[in-house]
């Protein structure tokens, strides 16, 4: 493998606590196969340059090579007050995740390596620089490890620097040049530029921080400072704390007390971005479109409207459709996290079609034709993602969660119980195996479970929030306050413990206090029917009918097919004595669930207020078999 003579390469060492989540499975914004934005910046030697090739080692308890790297700057000096003995760091991006990494043993079990100095170094520092002869060793035993990775390392190391790079440069030269281009979105900006050191606010280094500014500017009619961060792909959650970040430092050595704002320029942004706009009025979203400049879109968003040329992208043809692949993949999880499971089926069959093995493709496919209760498609999806990764703990996880999705416990308890076979301390395999045996109403397993997820990791919000609902159901609400409390003290921007927590409040005849968790779940996600009517159904218990009446009006604009909501408004109408008003309603309730044993002896209590007896008592009837006791 030739190379420009200007390409260095080099073996970057990483702890656990870079390269795993919490839970201890691997770090989702170092898969580029995982929606966009993987990028950010890391520490490095001084002589990086931009465009370098990195292998990222880890550590124990992996000891493997997981990544393949790549430098998005040259590096510069962080050295100023910080804690961790960072001198350099650079900006990077994820190209390729092996699928099977190279484990220490098949270096030591290879004659190639038995001179290679961090080897024999046992990895002891932070960076190794590779040499060529190296650098096609491990690339050769990657090749021999992941099919099809050689193709795309060769076609990779055809370009000096990736296309995300350039375009990003492009359209950073572009805004620099026409900064008035932003006097239509309300700025009116010029570059920033430091009295003591002199450094412009472009590539601004953050010393002590890490990370580089691509635009610091400030606004000579609002008076304020504003960070600008480009981004030639979706802004995700990794953009959002990237900004906040810098927003701080800039607050911290520059501002004082002048306000400092955020602007994210991208190509649109994934739900949790979203989601985290929502909290805060100082950081605000400009599409690249929006600008009017000509700077080419991606490769991968010109393929999806394009047809496919052979050799037309500087990539290749399969690195191309990996990059689609992900694309469609971000698309699908999009529509996943907003319930629309139809839409995200066809965006998960469009990443199959680019790339046959991916695993997120596969698992997540199933999880939405799960949530459409179309079992045996959701299982064959699912069978195929084990029989290609027998040995992932993420692909049996993922069964499990499809399994209680529809309503198939017991099968859940058996795919979880092979994720924690395969990793002992996955906290959120322990966490599903505690609903499963909650939806069993076998409670104090359950708790068991959820205890072991939490003990793995304390700061696992969903555990918590599981834990206390499991509690609630247990009539133990004081201890299930308090680990709702624990999950918010963690999270005070959790709407699902807020909401939680309410129930358990409710339960206790602590209405006021209930109603005030509600009132903080729906600010906090307003669009949640769930939250209003709970809301709703405890402000009839205090008798205040017409906020009751409010309430339970916006959950059914929310979600008019949510049957709870209609039945709790034909609880106040019967109490009003608007007993026609109340039938009505009952049996719209009854419409959309017909099991709902509750609703039925509502309807027959209702039906015998009115002196229709008959009627009455079958509906008793019907509420008796299935399952209602007085």
């Amino acid at each position: 493998m030739s190379e420009p003579n200007e390409r260095q390469y080099w073996l970057w060492v990483t702890r656990p606590d870079y390269y795993l989540e919490d839970d201890g499975s691997d770090r989702e914004l170092l898969d580029p196969t995982h929606g966009a934005d993987t990028g950010g910046w890391w520490t490095c030697h001084r002589d990086t340059k931009k465009g370098d090739l990195i292998f990222l080692w880890r550590t124990s308890p992996k000891k493997d090579i997981g990544y393949l790297i790549q430098a998005e700057s040259d590096a510069y000096s962080i050295v100023d007050d910080n804690d961790q003995g960072w001198d350099y760091g650079c900006d990077f991006d994820v190209l390729f995740k092996f699928e099977n990494p190279i484990h220490i043993k098949d270096l030591r079990g290879s004659p190639s390596f038995e001179e290679w100095g961090p080897l024999r170094g046992s990895f002891q520092k932070t960076t190794f620089k590779i040499s060529l002869e190296y650098w096609n060793k491990i690339n050769n035993l990657a090749a021999n490890k992941n099919p099809g990775y050689q193709e795309i390392i060769e076609l990779i190391q055809k370009e000096p620097l990736s296309e995300g790079i350039r375009l990003e440069e492009e359209l950073e030269n572009e805004l620099v040049a026409n900064l008035d281009v932003l006097k239509r979105f309300g700025h009116q900006l010029e570059l920033y530029i430091d009295s003591t050191s002199g450094q412009i606010g472009r590539q601004f280094i953050c010393k002590g921080n890490g990370g580089r500014i691509d635009l610091l500017c400030y606004d000579k009619t609002k008076k304020r400072y504003v960070v600008i961060e480009l981004k030639n792909v979706r802004a995700g959650q990794n953009t959002f704390g990237q900004i906040s970040n810098y927003m701080g430092w800039v607050q911290n050595r520059i501002a004082g007390n002048i306000p400092v704002i955020g602007i994210v320029i991208s190509r649109g942004y994934d739900t949790r971005f979203e989601s985290a706009l929502n909290i805060t009025d100082k950081i605000s979203q400009i599409d690249v479109e929006d600008l009017g400049f000509v700077t080419a879109p991606p490769k991968r968003i010109q393929k999806l409207a394009e047809p496919k040329e052979k050799n037309t992208s500087p990539l290749g043809i399969k690195f191309t459709n990996s990059r689609e692949a992900k694309t469609w993949l971000g698309k699908g999880d999009e529509f996943l996290k907003e319930a629309k499971y139809k839409e995200a089926i066809l965006c998960y069959e469009e990443v199959l079609k680019k790339d046959p093995k991916n695993k997120w493709g596969w698992i997540n496919k199933g999880l939405a034709l799960a949530e459409l209760k179309r079992p045996e498609d959701a299982m064959l999806c699912l069978k195929k993602a084990i029989e290609m990764y027998p040995k992932s703990a993420q692909v049996w996880l993922s069964k499990g969660i499809a399994l209680i999705c529809l309503n198939k416990f017991e099968d859940s308890i058996v795919a979880l119980d092979k994720a924690i076979e395969l990793k002992p301390k996955f906290a959120n395999a322990w966490n599903y195996k505690g609903m499963a045996l909650a939806d069993m109403e076998r409670n104090e397993e359950a708790l068991i479970a959820i205890d072991r997820a939490i003990e793995l990791n304390h700061k696992n919000i969903f555990a918590l929030s599981n834990k206390g609902y499991i509690l609630t159901q247990m009539g133990k609400y004081d201890e299930a306050v308090r680990a709702f409390d624990e999950a918010i003290k963690l999270d005070p921007q959790d709407a699902f413990s807020w909401h939680t927590k309410g129930d358990a409040l409710d339960e206790q005849g602590k209405h006021d206090d209930a109603i005030q968790a509600y009132d903080k779940a729906i600010e906090l996600n307003p669009k949640n029917a769930y939250s209003w009517n709970n809301k709703g159904y405890t402000l009839t218990k205090q008798g205040k009918y017409e906020k009751a009446i409010q309430a339970i009006d916006k959950a059914i604009e929310l979600d008019a097919n949510f049957a709870d909501p209609w039945s709790n408004k034909g609880d106040i109408f019967s109490s009003l004595g608007k007993y026609d008003d109340a039938i009505s309603f009952y049996d719209r309730a009854i419409e959309l669930d017909p099991e709902d044993a509750r609703t039925w002896n509502k309807k027959g209590s209702t039906l015998k207020s009115l002196g229709h007896l008959e009627d009455a008592e079958a509906a008793f009837a019907k509420a008796r078999n299935l399952g209602y006791e007085e």
